[in-house]
């Protein structure tokens, strides 16, 4: 176990079933008491379409350990109209899930479907979401670093990350039409993860979770958001007590160099020693007991809300069915088919 107390991590991914059991030994070695499995249909992999497959699949696996939160279907990059998103929303709620993830609010992923956050297609779903308190974990934004070249880590130069080409709606385009929906649906059970990437805005980040009651942040790096924390690390050691009822732990793995993440995060949470991660100067902020009780562990409970849903299998069977009309023409159709025989063969053990 690598924490002080006990802990769950809100913000783990998965992608190939092949690393299904790597990822679970992951998980016991961490220690973890609960996790989540975030789906994510809209990335560029051919292991997409199957997302909620695989995501059913584990949490069927862990037996109450893991939580799934699934991920939408859309027509390509075009956004389905308000009654899908609602249709679909409602179907996972009803399928045993316990979220949703969502990535329209990435700034790659908000060019391609050209659409507003805060658009009137996702009004149904956020409101059948505010009602239920159907909990959603949404990526939105990426550091400000992203649309300046001089400012990129060479990590982000080697991925291409850069967003100040004209083409991509700007940081504080996106930061607008969150606090569109934002003022829409102001009860949403939310997460935005990455500190909503405005660690170096304080009062926003204030401001943000003293407005919105059910609004959580987490700590799943971007290193730049520890680095700024660094810069003032005795009001970060308040705010961090202040608001440790609205912050949750996650790691944003699982990945080849997981290890290092979840060592590097230790240190910001429970030491106070300065070093270097992924190019990020960090201080660890040594937090207080309660402090890291809180968002280890006991908030994770407060956004998850029930702990006790049960996948549908039937349910979940019938979509899979449905996928095999939407794997994509190309050199990957049939591993995708494949795919879906296994998943669908392996979901099926649980009946």
């Amino acid at each position: 176990m690598f924490y002080r107390y006990p802990i769950n991590d809100v913000h783990i991914h998965l992608f190939d079933p092949k690393d299904i059991d790597e990822c679970i030994a992951m998980v016991d070695e961490c220690g973890y008491t609960n996790w989540t499995f975030l789906a994510c249909t809209v990335i560029d992999s051919p292991f997409a379409l199957t997302q909620n497959l695989l995501c059913a699949l584990v949490k069927l696996k862990e037996g109450g350990r893991c939580q799934a939160f699934g991920s939408f279907h859309y027509d390509g990059d075009v956004v389905p109209d308000a009654d899908d998103l609602l249709r679909q929303i409602q179907w996972f709620d009803q399928a045993g899930f316990d979220g949703i993830k969502m990535l329209d609010g990435k700034p790659g992923v908000r060019r391609r479907q050209n659409l507003r956050l805060d658009a009137p297609n996702y009004d149904k779903m956020f409101d059948y979401a505010q009602r239920t308190q159907f909990p959603i974990l949404y990526h939105i934004n990426d550091p400000i670093e992203f649309w300046y070249r001089d400012r990129l880590p060479q990590w982000a130069v080697e991925k291409n990350f850069f967003y100040g080409d004209g083409t991509f709606p700007h940081k504080f385009e996106i930061d607008e039409e969150t606090f569109g929906f934002l003022r829409k649906h102001p009860n949403l059970n939310l997460c935005i993860p990455h500190f909503f990437f405005i660690s170096d805005q304080p009062g926003l980040c204030c401001e943000m979770l003293d407005r919105y009651p059910n609004l959580f942040f987490d700590i799943t790096p971007g290193w730049e958001m520890f680095e700024n924390f660094a810069k003032d690390r005795e009001y970060w050691r308040n705010f961090f007590s202040a608001y440790s009822h609205k912050i949750l732990f996650g790691t944003d793995t699982f990945s080849d160099h997981w290890r290092e993440t979840v060592t590097c995060l230790r240190r910001v949470m429970e030491t106070d020693e300065p070093f270097t991660a992924f190019e990020e100067n960090c201080v660890g902020l040594d937090l207080p007991e309660k402090t890291l009780r809180d968002i280890y562990f006991n908030n994770y409970h407060k956004f998850i809300r029930r702990m006790d849903k049960k996948i549908n299998v039937d349910m979940v069977l019938e979509y899979a069915d449905t996928l095999y009309d939407r794997i994509p023409a190309g050199e990957n159709h049939q591993m995708i088919s494949d795919t879906i025989d296994y998943l669908k063969a392996e979901i099926a053990k649980f009946r």
